[in-house]
């Protein structure tokens, strides 16, 4: 431990006070509250383990979570978000669906960060009111990581995120999530979730597994507009109500199919022709991969993305404006391996299957 802000695991604390559920921002980043520098880890500290590993645990502000004001969220200066184990926060699968809620905010106000699943979640307590410290290494990527970097247990490989992190001044953190939570808190029947998986499958390059996310909130955010803006305003229906018409309208989902309510809100104004050319397509490629198990393109799969963003800017009566850099397929040659562009030789590997 090399100053003041390090954590002290030597203390008479309980193990068991204070304990909460722990995730990280991925990608890897600091987030630098405004009237500080950002922290600059020179090689021979990386390469030597003598960096101030205590900074990264180092609480700088905290959000609001259902729990009330007594109960907030913590968020770390390496992206570490932590919430209580307590009250609707017991369990493991609780604390997921509020940190990619939190996420998927944050995405919606402009910030680059990915989905998270139980294998991200780790465990750790809060410190001394300064810090989230310790935590358990998890079964993700990100999450053994950052636990690397934490405990300086980390390889050459991942210390190496040090030199040069994204960084994220803390009043753009919070700007980021004031405006995604001011338009998530506006659909109560949507699941950020859902979105924030769709978004990150398709930075990834999982096609199908992106539909298929993306296609819940779709049906979402189409049902909401149908029920709150379609059926609530009486100019779209006769003057005198015919009988069990309107509970037809809300009831009967085999005859006003997803696809027929996308058609009737179009041509109510309601959607925009730009927004029915991208869900048209991805709908049509959800059918397939549903009943047919055919797969899904990068094209089909950007479709429905881009349409879930214009949907959400017609729920909302906001212009959800997200950068494309956000949530594009990402060119990794690494992930996808080198374009082969000249002519190659297989004589070995067949001459194996004769064998």
């Amino acid at each position: 431990m090399s100053d003041e802000h390090s954590p002290n695991t030597t203390g008479t604390d309980d193990s068991l006070a204070n304990p909460a559920w722990v995730v990280y921002i991925n990608p890897f980043c600091f987030i630098v509250p405004d009237h500080e520098k950002a922290w600059e880890v020179s090689l021979d500290e990386i390469n030597n383990h003598t960096y101030d590993h205590g900074k990264l645990s180092r609480i700088i502000t905290k959000l609001p979570t259902p729990l009330g004001e007594e109960w907030p969220m913590l968020v770390c200066y390496d992206g570490g978000l932590a919430i209580p184990r307590a009250l609707r926060f017991s369990q493991k699968e609780d604390a997921i669906e509020f940190f990619n809620t939190t996420l998927c905010n944050l995405f919606l106000g402009g910030m680059l960060c990915e989905a998270i699943d139980t294998r991200d979640v780790v465990w750790g307590k809060l410190h001394r009111k300064k810090h989230i410290w310790p935590v358990d290494y998890g079964d993700s990527v990100s999450s053994q990581l950052h636990a690397g970097l934490r405990t300086k247990f980390a390889g050459p490989l991942q210390t190496i995120a040090l030199s040069s992190p994204a960084t994220i001044p803390l009043s753009k953190f919070r700007e980021a999530f004031s405006i995604g939570s001011a338009l998530t808190s506006k659909l109560p029947a949507f699941s950020p979730k859902f979105f924030i998986i769709g978004v990150s499958e398709l930075r990834n390059r999982n096609w199908s597994s992106s539909l298929s996310n993306l296609w819940i909130s779709i049906e979402q955010l189409t049902d909401y507009l149908w029920k709150c803006k379609f059926l609530a305003d009486a100019s779209y229906h006769p003057t005198h109500e015919i009988s069990k018409r309107v509970s037809s309208l809300r009831q009967d989902n085999r005859t006003w199919s997803s696809s027929v309510k996308q058609e009737i809100l179009y041509q109510n104004g309601i959607i925009a022709a730009e927004t029915l050319e991208l869900i048209f397509p991805a709908r049509q490629a959800r059918n397939s991969l549903v009943h047919d198990g055919k797969g899904v393109s990068k094209e089909q799969a950007l479709a429905a993305c881009k349409g879930t963003i214009g949907l959400l800017s017609h729920c909302t009566d906001e212009y959800v404006r997200l950068d494309e850099s956000l949530f594009s397929p990402q060119e990794d040659v690494l992930r996808r391996g080198k374009r082969i562009t000249r002519e190659v030789s297989f004589n070995d590997w067949k001459s194996l299957g004769t064998l």
